[in-house]
């Protein structure tokens, strides 16, 4: 027996809790269906963590290249390009979720013009499998870089869905059902291709606006019926004698958590009136990046990412490619905001609003030196010893996951936002993700085989959790990550030689 489809079905924001939880109350048969049926017994599912920080653009390139953030180089929904790789040699600042400064045009480029995918340093899994004669759909994501079709969403439904208001807006599920129905229609005019992947927002959206409690009852009511949709297509569109060769995953890129949505416990940088973040800097007599095309001309840039925000420093005197001092330029900016997270000393509205002050030395390290932490009272010591001393529940796996983040693309300073008490860094919202929180970081990952016999599923299952494990242990024993849907999709199919 071969595979010679997948379907992977990407389900924004799911938590793993909820996933689980709701494949044994049985509130997702059609799901469910994709896994062997309600027990799940052609199904594996692997509890996987999302990247650092837990937030989607970072989080999508893993799952689709098979790489840390440090090796596909989107470290954030926000990051700053000191060196313009990807923009002429001119330094830019990418918001691919518009941001704080309103960066409109990122957000409309990622879908219009493949503005993520092109800074991408990794292959896809679609360039992959372009060279084994494989055909590629891609239904609705952001990274479909090799895939022989996209479809994708319209630059009127994306208005509609994420700032149509009342009046004008469309609902998540209008939204996910519009994708979906794109995606069925393709199948029926051009039949099954040999991979397809269906990204549906809607989930993360309700939970950004309705908080994570949304998330079993969309997904049962929501989601899981345009799943029936999509299955019933698929199946009318394969042979009887080809639907064991079809292959399924069921994943997301993280999780959420709920925070308090007031404007005390949201952390922005944006000109003119929302700058809790800009007054340390103004106290420290450095020009932030706080309105749109600024970019170089800057002493400082934040990248908000939820729970985590990445603060890039420049010596004044040199360009931003040029590596800032560590003395100088980083440390005393790591020591103000423990100062005003302490005492609300340079910024009243960040007092108690930090969990962790992070920092590296490029200037002897390079531009991939890992990440230290700062404790308050100025001495710095290594990830293994801050996290050792923090509560347990607050994190899960943050040394690996933090190393595997730093990188060219990733701030001189890695703050992250004091979740136990609601705050972090975004505007207003009842449900954030971003963090270490296992709440926002402990993501869906299913592989399910469902019309393959017993044995070649056990063999496949076997093969699947041994390869992630193997390459877990490779990398410091750290935890399965969604950098591993590659790493078991790959093993699965290398059970017959491409």
């Amino acid at each position: 027996m071969e595979i010679q489809h997948l379907l992977l079905i990407d389900i924004d924001g799911l938590r793993g809790d909820i996933f689980r939880q709701a494949l044994e109350a049985g509130k997702i048969p059609n799901l469910a269906r994709l896994l062997g049926g309600p027990s799940a017994a052609r199904g594996l599912l692997v509890p996987a963590l999302s990247t650092a920080p837990s937030v989607t653009f970072c989080a999508q390139a893993s799952l689709f290249t098979g790489a840390h953030p440090k090796a596909h180089g989107i470290p954030g929904n926000q990051f700053f390009d000191r060196f313009g790789k990807h923009n002429h040699g001119i330094p830019r600042h990418y918001a691919f979720d518009v941001g704080d400064t309103l960066a409109v045009d990122d957000a409309v480029l990622v879908f219009t013009n493949r503005l993520a995918a092109n800074c991408l340093e990794a292959p896809t899994i679609y360039e992959i499998a372009d060279a084994w004669g494989w055909r590629s759909v891609v239904a609705g994501h952001m990274y479909a870089k090799g895939a022989e079709t996209w479809l994708r969403p319209s630059v009127v439904d994306l208005a509609r869905f994420t700032k149509g208001g009342d009046l004008f807006g469309m609902s998540s599920q209008e939204y996910d059902r519009s994708i979906l129905e794109k995606t069925i229609a393709h199948i029926k005019k051009h039949g099954l291709p040999n991979i397809l992947t269906c990204y549906m927002m809607g989930l993360d959206h309700e939970s950004h606006v309705h908080s994570p409690n949304i998330q079993l009852e969309y997904l049962s009511t929501g989601i899981d019926p345009l799943v029936g949709k999509l299955w019933a297509a698929i199946e009318n569109a394969l042979p009887t004698e080809d639907q064991d060769k079809l292959l399924c995953a069921v994943f997301s890129d993280h999780g959420q958590i709920s925070v308090v949505p007031d404007d005390r416990h949201s952390l922005r940088l944006a000109f003119p009136f929302e700058r809790e973040m800009g007054h340390l800097f103004d106290a420290l007599g450095l020009d932030v990046h706080d309105y749109p095309g600024e970019d170089p001309d800057c002493d400082a840039v934040v990248a908000s990412n939820g729970g985590m925000a990445h603060v890039y420093l420049r010596n004044p005197k040199e360009s931003w490619q040029e590596r800032p001092d560590f003395e100088t330029d980083v440390l005393p900016v790591a020591k103000a905001f423990w100062q005003a997270h302490q005492s609300g000393e340079y910024a009243a509205e960040l007092q108690g609003a930090l969990n962790s002050v992070l920092l590296r030395d490029v200037k002897t390290h390079g531009w991939t030196a890992p990440y230290q932490a700062l404790i308050p009272s100025g001495e710095i010591v290594s990830l293994e010893s801050w996290f050792a001393n923090q509560p347990a529940e607050l994190s899960i796996d943050p040394v690996a996951r933090l190393d595997n983040l730093a990188g060219p693309y990733t701030g001189d300073l890695l703050l992250i936002s004091n979740y136990a008490e609601g705050f972090y860094f975004s505007g207003l919202l009842e449900g954030v993700h971003g963090g270490l929180h296992p709440a926002d970081s402990c993501a869906t990952m299913a592989f399910g085989w469902p019309h393959a016999c017993a044995e070649t599923w056990q063999q496949a299952s076997n093969q699947i959790k041994n390869a992630i494990a193997a390459r877990c242990a490779q990398e410091n024993g750290r935890q399965p990550s969604v950098a591993d849907l590659l790493t078991g999709l790959m093993s699965a199919i290398s059970m017959v030689e491409k």
